[in-house]
């Protein structure tokens, strides 16, 4: 999520002839609105593995090995970096011993 629309100097381009000033106004809040959550939900991934990992006593390579994932994605994870599926939040979650519960407050 490190970028965005407002860093590729060509698409600005693009955006400004099809769209109006007010318009790209809300797009980019919506477009914020969206990063800011999907943050929230690395956040909270995250922190979850870390403390299984803390309360089960256990590695990186262990973590990676009940996972049954690679590498990548569980530095993905244990960073706050990851963008899972619903299957991976499920798998995640069985391992924690975890229900996942979305709210929308």
């Amino acid at each position: 999520m490190k970028n965005d629309v407002k860093t590729y100097p060509k698409w600005q381009e693009v955006r400004k002839r099809y769209f109006a000033k007010e318009e790209l106004e809300n797009i980019d809040e919506e477009v914020q609105a969206e990063i800011e959550q999907i943050r929230r939900l690395q956040d909270c991934v995250s922190r979850e593995a870390a403390n299984y990992m803390a309360k089960e006593g256990i590695g990186f390579n262990e973590f990676m090995r009940r996972l049954a994932a690679s590498p990548r994605k569980v530095t993905k994870i244990l960073k706050g970096d990851c963008n899972l599926t619903m299957a991976s939040i499920a798998q995640l979650a069985a391992l924690l011993g975890k229900r996942v519960k979305l709210v929308f407050e």
